[in-house]
This record gives C-alpha cells, sequence and structure tokens, in this order.
C-alpha cells in the first residue's frame, strides 16, 4: 500500500462535469423533505456467531455470550465428558511456517485469503480480539490481518491456521478442553479433557504445558500479560491462602520433575509427574507423551507394558479418534502386547522337548 502525504486534489474530490440547470415541477415541496435518513435511529447490524454456529453446526454443545472482563466466551449447553468432541472446524485457512514468521509475507498472505471469504465468513473473522496494545489515536494500521491472527492462530501441523469459532475459547491456568490437530481430516477438534457441566465456560490453555503452562502464577501471568496482553483471572490465578500455597507448591514439583527432562524419569517420578499433572487439569496431549515414555521404558511384555499400552490407548482414541494416526499407533503398540503375552503363556504352558 502507498500512503501520500499531501494528495492532489482530484485524488480527494471527484470532478463533476457542469451542466445546465433544469427545473421539473414535480408538484413536491423540495425545501421540507427530509432526504437523508436520521442516522442517529440507525442501528448497525450486528454480526451473531451463535446463529452462525446454529447454521453450520446441528446441536452445538456451546453458546457463545458476552463475559464480563473477557468480551465474550464459550458456554457448554449441555454435560461434556473427556472425550466429547465440542466442535469440529475447518479452519479458514492454514499459514505455511515460513509465511508466519515473517510479518509482510503473513499480512500479504491472509489479505489475499480473506477476499476469498464469504460476507459472513469475513465478519466472523474480523470480530476476532487483537490483542497488540495500540495507540487509539493512530488510524492507520499497517498489519491489521496480522494482529487478530496472531492473537488467535492455533497450530495445524507445523503451520498455523485460523479457526474463529473455536478462537472464541478463552483461556485459563486450570482449562477443561484443549484442541487437537486433525490434519488427515482437515479439521481442528476442540476436545473436553475434563467433566464440563452445563453453564460451565469452556477453556483451553493458551500455555505448552511442557513450559509456562505448569508453572507457578507469577509465570504464568508474566507470559499471558506479555504475549496476550490480559491478566488471568482465572481459578487457579485467583487461589488465596491455602490453596494457593498447595498449588504453587504441586506445580514447582511439576517444573522439578520436567527440569531433569522425561527421558531422565524412572517410572515412578513418571507416573508422579502424571498424576500432578491431572491435579492441575493438564493436557492430556502431553499426559500421553509421558505415557509413551512410560511405555518405552516397561520391560516387553510386562504388566506394566500392557497397561501403559492400555492408558495410552484409551487417551489417544478420546483425544485423536479411532481412525486417527495417534489412535492406530497405540492400538499396534496394544496388539504387539497381546500378542507377547500370548508367546509367553505358550511358552510357559507347552511341555519341554
Amino acid at each position: 500500500m502507498v500512503v501520500l502525504a499531501n494528495p492532489p486534489e482530484h485524488y480527494l474530490v471527484a470532478k463533476i462535469p457542469e451542466t445546465e440547470s433544469i427545473k421539473l415541477d414535480l408538484g413536491i415541496d423540495i425545501e421540507n423533505v427530509d432526504l437523508l435518513p436520521d442516522l442517529d435511529t440507525i442501528e448497525p447490524q450486528k454480526f451473531d456467531v451463535n446463529e452462525y454456529v446454529l447454521e453450520k453446526i446441528d446441536g452445538p454443545a456451546f453458546k457463545i455470550v458476552p463475559i464480563a472482563c473477557k468480551g465474550s466466551g464459550m458456554i457448554a449447553t449441555r454435560k461434556l465428558y473427556p472425550g466429547d468432541v465440542i466442535l469440529a472446524e475447518k479452519p479458514v485457512f492454514i499459514v505455511p511456517d515460513a509465511i508466519f514468521m515473517d510479518v509482510e509475507k503473513c499480512e500479504e498472505f491472509l489479505g489475499r485469503e480473506i477476499n476469498k471469504c464469504n460476507s459472513e465468513e469475513r465478519e466472523l473473522i474480523l470480530d476476532l480480539t487483537d490483542c497488540r496494545d495500540r495507540d487509539p489515536t493512530d488510524y492507520f494500521d499497517p498489519n491489521p490481518y496480522c494482529g487478530f491472527f496472531y492473537t488467535n492462530a492455533m497450530h495445524f501441523e507445523g503451520d498455523a491456521c485460523l479457526c474463529p469459532i473455536m478462537a472464541r475459547a478463552n483461556h485459563s491456568c486450570r482449562p477443561n478442553s484443549e484442541f487437537i490437530t486433525r490434519a488427515d481430516i482437515g479439521t481442528q477438534h476442540l476436545m473436553a479433557n475434563y467433566i464440563i457441566n452445563p453453564g460451565e465456560e469452556i477453556t483451553i490453555n493458551y500455555m505448552a504445558m511442557a513450559d509456562e503452562g505448569a508453572d507457578t502464577k507469577e509465570t504464568r501471568q508474566a507470559y499471558l500479560r506479555e504475549w496476550y496482553g490480559f491478566q488471568c483471572t482465572c481459578r487457579a490465578c485467583t487461589y488465596q491462602d491455602n490453596e494457593l500455597e498447595e498449588d504453587e507448591a504441586l506445580r514447582e514439583a511439576i517444573k522439578e520433575l520436567q527440569a531433569a527432562g522425561p527421558e531422565n524419569l524412572d517410572p515412578a517420578e513418571l507416573e508422579a509427574l502424571i498424576s500432578k499433572m491431572y491435579q492441575i487439569n493438564g493436557k492430556h496431549s502431553y499426559i500421553l507423551d509421558m505415557l509413551q515414555q512410560l511405555y518405552r521404558s516397561a520391560p516387553a511384555g510386562s504388566y506394566e507394558m500392557v497397561k501403559y499400552a492400555v492408558q495410552g490407548y484409551t487417551i489417544a482414541v478420546n483425544l485423536y479418534g479411532f481412525g486417527s494416526k495417534e489412535g492406530k499407533e497405540w492400538k499396534n503398540q496394544l496388539d504387539f502386547q497381546k500378542s507377547v503375552n500370548l508367546l509367553i503363556l505358550l511358552d510357559e504352558t507347552l511341555p519341554e522337548a
């Protein structure tokens, strides 16, 4: 875009050819006719995201409502259980990682993609939050699309995508759900990790569980202020007295275990890490990674290996689905254990030659 500091007059005023005035007698007193509507009485038609959701989704498990200090958020309309798909949404666009890292290229890319959207999709996208701290008197924004995209983008198989309905889910340091990428079917899934009661807000953790997501209050809030521009007031961030001390101690214990590296933890320590993750409503995808570490460290054919295979398969299917890559990988591991155990049983029961 080229901005002219002092544009010539003909750029601002269209030249209209002068014509001889013609007097028409229409029998109407033109001077007393109000040709313009009263603009103060006209209210702009506001985009209703819930109507859009009802058109696109059959029996949605949520509705989007105003929430104090948050703008808006997703509220459960029925009881949800771990493994329930709250929302399956196809990204409106996917930005390759190389473009995502270059603001100018990303802005150009987003501009082209938004021009391909219909009017409803544009309203849905342009109504998203932009967390940048901009001067309200600065009307020129060189990167209007990158502002809301960087605020609401999600990982998608190494790239970044925008799912404008799912982006309405707010953050909590004790979330009850998480988004899962199903690139094999071209969708992003919002999955329930913990029981969500009707009327309860559906929340996700904006931070990685291996990093700030499991950290103490001060670290979490500093990260959210820097990268998202808000002061978190979730349940975990408003604990007081004994509750706060217990939560801080729990998270400090988690960070000690994580600092050692999962690959360096023994099975008892890994199980302790998983248990503590459940206590802070950790993401199930992270817990699944820890179960994979446990599975690999267990002796072949042992009861522990079978136990971890069953637990991992259960979580993988709940998170990703039966036909997913992750579900198939864990099923293969579970089937392998069944085969090993059968061979061991046959070896023990067959008579010696």
